[in-house]
């Protein structure tokens, strides 16, 4: 992968992104983070883990506090660490 490539793919990841501490520690030398989860939770597997209700997360989704990934439509997944981040990293 180009730096230039390696630059746009970075450019497109939000800012709360656990994967960005990762970036950050390798160019630094810091500690190494904890690694971080690519887990894609369908949405019904994320209400059972959470003890939350699907409505509950469809709504956080519509309203913007829930980020989801549409892999086709009308079939979301929920990013393990956006998951995470939305619980309090529970």
């Amino acid at each position: 992968m180009s730096k230039s490539e390696l630059i746009t793919m970075l450019a497109q990841v939000n800012d709360g992104d656990p994967r960005l501490d990762a970036v950050g520690a390798a160019l630094t030398g810091a500690a190494k983070p904890e690694p971080v989860s690519f887990k894609l939770w369908p949405m019904g597997e994320a209400a059972k883990e959470t003890t939350l209700s699907r409505v509950t997360l469809w709504r956080a989704i519509k309203e913007g506090r829930l980020h989801a990934v549409e892999i086709r439509k009308g079939s979301m997944r929920i990013p393990d660490a956006e998951l995470r981040r939305f619980v309090g990293g529970k």
